[in-house]
Parts: structure tokens; sequence; C-alpha cells
């Protein structure tokens, strides 16, 4: 379904600045000892964790349609690391978005610390994911329709890595 692919980027940064943000959230509520901070922070990671599965869904329906165009190719090995990621990171996001709901029944400060590290480390996922995504795009055009060779040659940097 082409539709669902090119949903995938907008849907993509939106998980991505909702998870690291409801990450920083709860850091900055947990360090300042202000409520309405944690109370951003959850709500965020709860909404970030429902759109990493769309944005799971609609990568998968992009990946659909443009894997058999690169089979072979280094963008295609890049995007299979990127498909794998991507089907990891749907659960760390809702695994950390079941704890945070927890934690809010539940003051212990030990397990929320807990929770922010492994918010930190998820977030990295995140981060790390984007840059493979981007990679796809900026390095290797994957899903770009008019590519960087329609520009005026002084843009183009064709010998970078």
């Amino acid at each position: 379904m082409e539709f669902l692919a090119q949903l995938h980027p907008p849907v993509v940064h939106f998980a991505i600045a909702l998870v690291m943000m409801g990450v920083l959230f709860d850091l900055a509520g947990f360090v300042l000892k202000k409520n309405s901070l944690k109370n951003a922070g959850m709500w965020s990671i709860v909404v970030g964790a429902l759109a990493m599965w769309v944005a799971g869904i609609t990568g998968h329906q992009a990946e659909e349609l443009i894997e058999h165009a690169i089979e072979g190719t280094k963008a295609y090995e890049v995007l299979e690391k990127h498909e794998e990621l991507g089907e990891k990171l749907p659960w760390l996001a809702t695994g950390l978005a079941v704890l945070r709901v927890y934690l809010n029944f539940r003051n212990n400060h030990l397990l929320f610390l807990g929770y922010i590290l492994a918010g930190i480390l998820v977030s990295g996922l995140v981060g790390l994911q984007g840059r493979i995504g981007g990679k796809l795009v900026y390095k290797y055009g994957v899903g770009v329709e008019k590519c960087m060779k329609d520009l005026p040659k002084v843009h183009r940097e064709e010998d970078e890595d």
C-alpha cells in the first residue's frame, strides 16, 4: 500500500520526537521534582510507543515498495539493518511505556531511575534507527523520486562517503 509507505517519514519523526522528549521530560521531572514534567513525560512515552507501532507498519509498507529495486546493493544491506531494528523498537517502546504507566501509580524512586536509564538506552536506539534511515535516504537516495543528479554540480558531493 503506497499510501501507508508515504506516511512513514512523518510518522517516524513524530515517534522519534515523542519517545526522546518523553524521557527528557521524565528526567527533568525526576531531577527537579516536578510532577507536571513527569506527566508530560508519561504521555509522551505512551503516545510515542503507539507512534512506533504505526512507524513500523508504514515502514514495512515502504520496504515492500523498494526492496526488490535495491536488492544486491549496499543500500539493501542498510535496509535490512533498518528493518531488523525497526522490528524491535515498537516492543521496546511499549515496554518502556508500560513501565512508565506503572510508575505513575507507584512512588518508587529507584525503579524510576531504572526507567530513566532504560529510556536513555531506548532513545539511543531510536536515534541509531533514525541515523540508519537517514543514511538510506541521504546517502543512497532510497525512496527519493528526483535524485541529486538534477541539482547543479556545485551542490553535489558525489565523492563524499
